[in-house]
């Protein structure tokens, strides 16, 4: 075992080792006594560019192949079944350079999970039978994701960069590409497994309330399953061929919609480049010295994005989407682009507040890294197999060191029109060639260079918001209290992170679901700056439409979160100006027109929430009538200084006066007939069924009841749908509040099975499992509940589930409905048992079936 550097401790309530194993395993290991669930993420550096040229598809293959049985345990499926009985979570994903598998579960499950996940990868059986099985599924997703934009885009760009490169393969896979007997197929994987799956080519990250003495023999042990050494990486040609560049590529995709893609390729480009840092900072900024700022005033664009794609040995891709206004044409953007570029390759990085975004880095890092473990876990597991170690912990850029201009004007030198692509997905294309395997329509011509452009003094134009918060007034009375908010409070967590939630409900038909999206496009967009800034101070913030409500989440550091939640309700104070009008509206018709086209089950959970029918756009004099009738749910963390919150009272009132009089919003809907099954239409060829069961009463033991029939369905239905069946690959079974109550969601998509097949599949899966668990003897109920109040005890020491549950509590005026629960099922009768399966056939229900 070899210690490594570790200069970086985000918080002081965990410690983390950092180290490579004798093995050459890399591991990283976060012991936190404050952690409700252990997380694992094992991550192997190979991916679809190391796969034969002969075999596309070859590890996404292997990714799935390793949950059918290995040496040790054979039984396939039996990872999902063992994470289930700890009531986790788990995935695994294939990328270009890496292959990814994690989990997130109850802390005493990690020491056999991690073992079988160990021996998943050293040890997997290839056995032919479900490699052919296996095969199908890897079909089954090339079908569906023949729906998907991304994959067509990927085919077509395959086009431009240089054959010798990874990048211009087909790596999704499919049953011609990964065609041969399964034997001959099983060789071909256990010999690339052997060559790559190796301990020195992997990393692994835990994070769990463990000692670190036994996180430190976990990862030994783990280490010591794998077998030693690394894979060989071969060396990556040049992205493109000389004078391949520039470039106009159109493709055609399954969307009816058009955009555009800039793409710049980099040479020398360290993978966590300070420049690269800034100057994604900068092209994403609305503010009007940004690029998207910049843009939007100058040249009818709606929306920038840019990041980095590709960055492997030395090279990088720059992507840059733009999407414009309608009738705006695509020149006098790239102008005012190249326009924007020239001016900020003069600029001089030292003029930039660069000591004081570093502080705001430090600031945002002291909290720890924002969102759930499981992510930033993966992110972990990424930087350890392609930083140096002194900067994997540093997520926030606060090991970094200050940019310099020589090397801010050799990147973005760079990025010049004639070196770059040009993508522009269109609704329609005539005369074009096809793309082998996707048949994705292209073409192909030279890109025409433009003059040059006036110059652009960007020194005049306001930069980015880096100053500090503004002081809120002192001594203000809280004001009474407000009869239209309905307000929940929230123990404040351990740490120095805090999370607050707001959503706005109006009384029945004063509002429709088209003008809350309207709304929601309206709002983020007036707060857009502010949320750039507010991620430089380690904030985050989530707009969503969640049934009736217009939902927002803000978490950031404690000290400074009331503060920011009330810059952003100051932000909200104006109604939206002419020029933003138009952007409101592009924004709200993107949104809807996404759902319409978006997956035949995601389209059947869109209907499961009711929502009302597209309505036509929403006129700027709705605004003020919208904002005056709207009335406040506030998840409020306890501990709130006065002189914030009585500020933010008389922001909310200013913008909401309603909130003044008394909540009036409407009690849930009632149920549905006791069968409501509607066909629901969808663009996608796919065929998805949604079966959805729902309580009839909301009592503690009536949902304790429902939860333990999830936790006995879950796994068995994924077992016997997707594992035996191969009906489809996604195969899901949740437990699910609606309305107010609980209630149990099933549902397949299925690329190849009609929908007789698929329902017959549900019914007599419920028939046979509802007969057994009815069946139960009361030392088998009472042994299910108590091994199910242990795991949701342990789920709501979970910051995460504490908040949402306190959440579901504001919502339906509750007191800690999870600790009834666990209550309840820990004194759960077998009469009220075999009484709530009596009553499970005539409860009410939803069956939803897509509509092709």
């Amino acid at each position: 075992m070899h210690a490594l550097p570790l200069s970086y401790l985000p918080t002081a309530q965990k410690e983390y080792r950092l180290y490579r194993a004798a093995n050459g395993l890399l591991c990283l290991l976060i012991s936190d006594a404050q952690a409700a669930q252990a997380t694992a993420v094992l991550q192997v550096a190979v991916g679809s560019h190391a796969e034969p040229e002969q075999l596309p598809g070859l590890a996404h293959l292997l990714e799935h192949l390793l949950f059918m049985g290995s040496e040790g345990y054979p039984q396939p499926g039996s990872f999902p079944a063992r994470i289930a009985r700890w009531g986790g979570r788990f995935n695994a994903s294939t990328g270009n350079q890496a292959t990814r598998y994690f989990f997130s579960l109850a802390p005493a499950g990690l020491d056999e999970s991690l073992h079988q996940l160990a021996d998943m990868l050293a040890a997997p059986c290839f056995d032919p039978l479900q490699v052919a099985s296996e095969r199908e599924v890897i079909e089954a997703e090339y079908r569906t994701r023949l729906a998907d934009d991304a994959l067509h885009e990927q085919a077509a760009l395959a086009q431009v960069f240089n054959p010798a490169h990874p990048l211009s393969r087909f790596t999704a896979g499919n049953r011609q590409s990964l065609r041969g007997t399964p034997e001959a197929l099983a060789s071909a994987l256990h010999h690339w497994h052997g060559r790559h799956y190796r301990a020195g080519s992997m990393a692994l990250v835990i994070h769990a309330p463990h000692s670190p003495e036994q996180l430190r023999q976990l990862a030994e042990r783990t280490a010591a399953q794998l077998p030693a050494g690394a894979a060989e990486q071969p060396r990556l040609p040049p992205l493109f061929r000389d004078g391949a560049l520039p470039i106009q590529l159109d493709w055609r995709g399954p969307s009816a919609q058009d955009d555009c893609t800039l793409w710049y390729p980099f040479s020398d480009c360290a993978p966590n480049s300070i420049a690269l840092r800034w100057l994604c900072e900068w092209l994403n900024s609305a503010a009007p010295a940004g690029a998207l700022g910049y843009l939007r005033q100058r040249a009818g664009l709606a929306e920038l994005s840019a990041r980095v794609e590709q960055c492997a040995q030395g090279q990088a891709l720059l992507r840059i989407d733009l999407v414009s206004l309608p009738q705006c044409p695509i020149a006098p953007l790239l102008a005012a682009l190249d326009a924007w570029l020239q001016a900020m390759a003069e600029q001089d990085p030292a003029d930039w507040p660069q000591a004081h975004r570093q502080q705001l880095a430090q600031q945002a890092g002291s909290s720890g890294p924002p969102g759930e473990p499981l992510d930033w876990c993966r992110h972990y597991a990424e930087r350890l197999l392609t930083l140096p170690p002194e900067q994997v912990l540093d997520l926030a850029g606060t090991q970094l060191p200050q940019l310099a201009g020589l090397a801010w004007q050799q990147l973005v030198r760079q990025l010049r029109p004639e070196a770059r692509l040009l993508a522009c997905r269109r609704a329609a294309l005539d005369s074009a060639a096809q793309a082998l395997w996707t048949a994705t329509p292209f073409t192909l011509r030279p890109l025409a260079l433009l003059p040059d452009q006036l110059r652009v003094d960007l020194a005049l134009l306001p930069w980015a918001n880096l100053n500090p918060l503004s002081p809120v007034s002192t001594g203000l009375p809280w004001g009474g209290y407000l009869p239209g908010l309905r307000l929940g409070r929230l123990a404040r967590p351990a740490g120095n992170r805090l999370r607050t939630r707001l959503a706005w409900v109006w009384p029945a038909n004063e509002c429709s679901q088209a003008e809350r999206s309207w709304l929601l496009a309206c709002w983020s967009l007036q707060g857009q700056a502010l949320q750039q800034w507010g991620e430089l101070l380690g904030f985050t913030l989530q707009w969503q439409l969640v049934g009736e409500l217009l939902q927002l989440d803000v978490a950031g550091p404690a000290e400074q979160l009331p503060g920011f939640l009330r810059e952003l309700v100051t932000s909200l104070q104006p109604p939206p100006t002419a020029e933003q009008l138009a952007l409101i509206e592009y924004r709200r018709q993107q949104w809807q027109h996404q759902q319409d086209h978006a997956l035949p089950a995601y389209r059947l959970l869109q209907q499961l929430e009711a929502a009302d029918a597209p309505q036509p756009a929403v006129s700027a004099g709705r605004w003020a009538l919208l904002c005056s009738t709207a009335q406040l749910y506030w998840l409020k963390p306890q501990g709130w200084p006065e002189a914030e919150r009585s500020m933010l009272a008389k922001l909310l009132i200013n913008l909401y006066p309603a909130l003044l009089r008394p909540f009036r919003v409407d009690a849930p809907a009632a149920l549905a007939p006791r069968v409501q099954a509607s066909d629901v239409p969808c663009q996608h060829a796919d065929r998805a069924q949604l079966l959805y069961l729902q309580a009839e009463q909301a009592s503690a033991e009536e949902n304790a009841c429902w939860r333990l029939l999830h936790h006995c369905l879950a796994d068995a239905f994924f077992a016997e749908l997707r594992t035996r069946q191969q009906l489809g690959y996604w195969v899901v079974a949740r437990l699910r509040r609606q309305h107010g109550r609980a209630g149990l969601l099933l549902l397949v998509q299925s690329p190849s099975h009609p929908h007789a097949a698929v329902e017959a599949a549900i019914s007599d899966f419920l028939q046979q499992q509802t007969a057994q668990l009815a069946a139960l003897s009361s030392v088998q109920l009472q042994a299910h509940g108590s091994h199910l109040a242990a795991l949701l005890l342990q789920q709501r020491q979970d910051p995460a589930q504490q908040f949402d549950a306190a959440w579901q509590d504001c919502l339906q005026q509750t007191d800690d409905h999870l600790g009834a629960e666990q209550a309840a099922l820990q004194t759960l009768s077998l009469a009220a048992w075999q009484d709530f399966m009596a009553r499970l056939p005539r409860c009410p229900r939803w069956h939803l079936r897509s509509a092709n």
